[in-house]
């Protein structure tokens, strides 16, 4: 099989055209095997014309120049002249515009070439399309009832004239450019079957009449016309047919992209598909190959890496939009050489290197990340294609625990900046949501700790080697009362009848936000020695939530927390706690920045007993509070529910009815504020912290009749420190429970 030539232009009156970025990166298996192009010359001098980011040679050239389309800048077709290479603006976006010709919204033609300007006649002012130097319309006579005659018609600026041969009940025209001497005339029959006609423009006339089907590209030559057609296992073919022949030729494309493109040069036929944006298959191939029709079985030629649009020029070659590795991004015209095979001039570069690159400063996390309010990470790289698969892993360096998040392709539903000359932004926001490296589906928000990771973008094109990134970052925020894993978000314990402890969270943002589940963690069995298990927060020094469990014999034992979402082995507080009927912890009332715990024995007595920072011994001598207290059958450290600074106290009666104790930060509470009744119903009340990341504290309930959690929302307000609107919730649902913290 013969190369293929790539050759850089060295004038100044090179083509300016432009290539539309899609994004790309890291290299796949090559879908099928293709000769390689020679290589570009060293001392070839980079291309004159150099575009903007993101245009696409999106009609045919002209015999001065030709438009290219800015697909992300809005109304911004321009035109560059072959002479100087310069690239103007046509003003608003032209209803049609193809060669050296436009057409505006109010039927006016423009000759880029010349200057003129003339307008459609107002009978004739439907424009469907361009070919050489001819504006094309299609009249239908009793177009009100949709069944009339149509006719098309050919407009200079020295008049019109009718085009003859065009098959009786043709509808829905269109008009494209075929060769320098054909046009294409595109349109339905009777019975919706799709046709292409070729229009002899010197002559007025359609020549020739294909059916082809509905979906396939169409290419012409001076002496052949190709179409894709599409077999039952969704196998792609080119049907070339000899014009004026009998003869009949299919090649097979192999595994081809979706939509491929096709063109004819000589006895060449020329097949690439676009890149989609997002969800594209990397097994298919999108480069544009060659395959020489005089032996099809010959393996097809390799001419560029990326296609994007394949345009006629006024002559018999072609101007694609596309790219080559190690060359770049831009305008390519393809055309035959002196010895008849396909050859490659790079005539227009628009700044972006066909292999992945990124084209602006990526936004990553890096040192230390404060994230006490918001799990929010985002990790963006401001790629030069968007068929590109981005994969990022994330790995927390103390538990080894690993997240990973794949994107194929630039995905525009995030609403990104559409400012896309810094590149399409690619990568994830990192709101607890990657999904295990392992294949699993649990979710979890950040751990606090030091993290790596690595970020891998390949081209779902096979345009290239893989581009590769890595760093690190420190996750930090307050420690929390109720989150054993280090995570930042709330951790409910269960205890089952069997005796094993189990922790639950769920991701919540606001409280309308949606909810996101993750699993069950198992902590261990054998918790059925301990009548009681409350969660205290950090007391013993570390930096970690801490669990105190007594056991029937009143022996008070302390768990400090691992930071993994288990605990480490028990140390024994003291004895005699049988002798209170209420234990709480969990609210810093003395004000020193640790939490404390609450006790009332059996006369009704309540005692303070002010957290230390020790391992050892984590409690200072008790300090009686008040009496009375033997109304209540819960008490619930909450932290700061209302506004003041030091934490708050809750204490339900016999009635269901929830009082709360404002703390004064000494150790001592203000009168009691009556916050609602009906609290009866719950089994369990868990001051949980802030639950639905809103910055404010919540309160959990379990109801046993129906075996769901439920939370109330604080509001921060000294008299209605909770919203009393309960949110159902996914913690521990429908088990079966003897206790909670």
């Amino acid at each position: 099989m013969l190369p293929v030539r790539v050759t850089r232009r060295r004038t100044a009156a090179a083509v300016a055209t432009v290539l539309a970025v899609t994004l790309g990166a890291g290299a796949l298996t090559a879908p099928a095997a293709v000769a390689a192009p020679v290589a570009v010359a060293a001392e070839a001098q980079a291309p004159v014309a150099q575009m903007p980011l993101h245009t696409i040679v999106d009609a045919p050239g002209g015999s001065a120049g030709f438009f290219v389309d800015n697909w992300f800048g809005g109304d911004s077709v321009a035109w560059t002249g072959y002479e100087d290479g310069k690239t103007v603006p046509v003003g608003a976006y032209p209803e049609f515009y193809g060669g050296d010709l436009y057409v505006d919204y109010d039927g006016a033609v423009v000759d880029m070439a010349t200057g003129a300007r003339y307008e459609l006649p107002a009978d004739n002012a439907d424009a469907v399309g361009i070919a050489g130097p001819y504006v094309f319309t299609a009249l239908t006579l009793d177009s009100t009832s949709g069944t009339g005659t149509t006719t098309l018609w050919a407009h200079t600026a020295e008049g019109k004239r009718l085009i003859k041969g065009l098959p009786a009940g043709a509808q829905d025209l269109s008009v494209l450019s075929g060769t320098g001497k054909l046009g294409v005339v595109r349109f339905t029959d009777a019975d919706g079957s799709r046709n292409e006609g070729l229009v002899d423009l010197a002559a007025g006339t359609v020549t020739e009449v294909y059916e082809v089907p509905g979906t396939g590209a169409f290419a012409v030559s001076d002496t052949r016309v190709a179409w894709v057609e599409t077999d039952a296992s969704g196998a792609r073919r080119a049907v070339v047919v000899t014009r004026g022949t009998d003869e009949r030729k299919t090649v097979d494309l192999g595994p081809v992209g979706e939509s491929p493109r096709l063109a004819l040069v000589g006895d060449w036929l020329l097949a690439g598909a676009f890149p989609k944006a997002y969800g594209m298959d990397p097994a298919l191939d999108h480069r544009l190959r060659a395959w020489n029709l005089a032996d099809t079985s010959a393996a097809p030629v390799k001419l560029l890496d990326r296609v994007q649009s394949i345009q006629p020029d006024a002559g018999n070659g072609l101007l694609v939009s596309g790219g080559l590795v190690g060359t770049g991004d831009g305008a390519y015209r393809v055309g035959l050489d002196a010895d008849g095979r396909p050859a490659a001039t790079f005539v227009a570069a628009n700044g972006s290197p066909t292999e992945t690159a990124e084209l602006s400063p990526a936004t990553v996390p890096s040192g230390t990340v404060d994230l006490n309010r918001t799990d929010d990470l985002d990790f963006r790289w401001n790629l030069n294609h968007s068929d590109t698969r981005v994969t990022v892993e994330l790995k927390h360096v103390r538990t080894g625990t690993t997240y990973r998040s794949v994107q194929n392709g630039f995905d525009q539903a995030g609403g990104w900046d559409s400012d896309y000359s810094r590149g399409f932004p690619m990568g994830p926001t990192w709101w607890g949501q990657f999904e295990n490296a392992d294949g699993t589906t649990g979710r979890r928000s950040p751990y606090n700790g030091a993290y790596t990771w690595e970020m891998t973008a390949e081209s779902l094109a096979g345009a290239g080697p893989a581009l590769k990134r890595s760093g690190s970052f420190t996750v930090t925020r307050t420690p929390r009362p109720h989150d054993f894993d280090d995570n930042g978000s709330v951790d409910l314990l269960a205890r089952d009848a069997s005796g094993v402890l189990r922790s639950d969270s769920s991701l919540r943002a606001g409280r309308y936000g949606s909810e996101v589940d993750s699993p069950e963690t198992r902590i261990g069995g054998g918790w059925q020695i301990y009548d009681r298990v409350e969660a205290t927060g950090n007391i013993a020094g570390s930096a970690h939530a801490d669990l105190i469990a007594r056991d029937k014999a009143g022996v008070l034992w302390l768990y400090q927390g691992n930071g993994n979402g288990g605990f480490s082995g028990r140390v024994q507080v003291g004895g005699g706690w049988q002798t209170y009927d209420l234990i709480s912890g969990g609210s810093d009332y003395t004000g020193d920045g640790r939490p404390d715990l609450v006790a009332a024995d059996r006369t009704g007595v309540l005692w303070m007993y002010r957290s230390t920072g020790s391992a050892t011994k984590p409690f200072d001598t008790r300090k009686k509070i008040g009496s009375g207290w033997g109304a209540y059958n819960q008490l619930v450290g909450t932290g700061n529910i209302a506004g003041a600074a030091a934490g708050d106290l809750l204490a339900r009666d016999k009635d269901g009815v929830l009082w709360m104790y404002l703390g004064k930060g000494d150790g001592t509470f203000t009168a009691r504020t009556r916050i609602g009744g009906g609290f009866g119903r719950y089994g369990e009340l868990v001051g949980s912290g802030d639950y639905d990341r809103d910055g404010k504290n919540d309160l959990l309930a379990y109801e046993t009749a129906t075996r769901k959690t439920y939370y109330f929302g604080g509001t921060g307000q000294r008299y209605t420190p909770f919203n009393l609107s309960r949110v159902g919730t996914t913690l521990h649902a429908n088990g079966t429970y003897d206790l909670f913290s």
